[in-house]
């Protein structure tokens, strides 16, 4: 019994260490691991101010694939749509109340990698605050953006 306690300890001491998202990298087993375990996230965060339910967030890509030139993730303040493993140069392009006010461009070398998409659209002062980035092994930085008068 007790070494089959020693082997369970050990296969899941050795899973949680698989799971670390530095191993996040290249075309390998544990990538795909790490993708049907994590899979992409969208999170949006936003104060008071902003109504979600003008938020709109569009998924284009470069690839012959038709489903995913101009798909809609997020709409109606709810994800509609999960974010696409695909390989290429792609986008997310942020609209607010019909009009775009920022992308998170996105190249992946590798299909199938776990990514989070963070996007954070503030307002003061009758001002929009947009910034987004996206953390995995194709990441993304941007600048925040002041877009004045709602």
């Amino acid at each position: 019994m007790t070494f089959f306690k020693n082997i369970l300890t050990i296969t899941v001491i050795s899973g949680i260490f698989a799971l670390h998202p530095s191993l996040n990298k290249g075309n390998t087993p544990i990538t795909a691991l790490q993708h049907l375990v994590y899979g992409n996230s969208l999170n949006i965060t936003t104060n008071g101010e902003i109504d979600k339910n003008s938020i709109e967030i569009r998924w284009v890509c470069e690839t012959e694939d038709i489903a995913c030139k101009n798909l809609i993730l997020y709409k109606n303040g709810k994800q509609t749509s999960e974010i696409p493993s695909v390989k290429g140069t792609q986008k997310l392009i942020v609209v607010y109340k019909g009009s775009k006010i920022g992308e998170l461009p996105q190249h992946k070398k590798t299909k199938k990698q776990a990514h989070q998409y963070n996007i954070e659209l503030l307002s003061k002062n009758n001002s929009l605050f947009f910034s987004g980035e996206i953390i995995g092994p194709s990441p993304y930085k941007g600048r925040p953006t002041t877009i004045a008068s709602l």
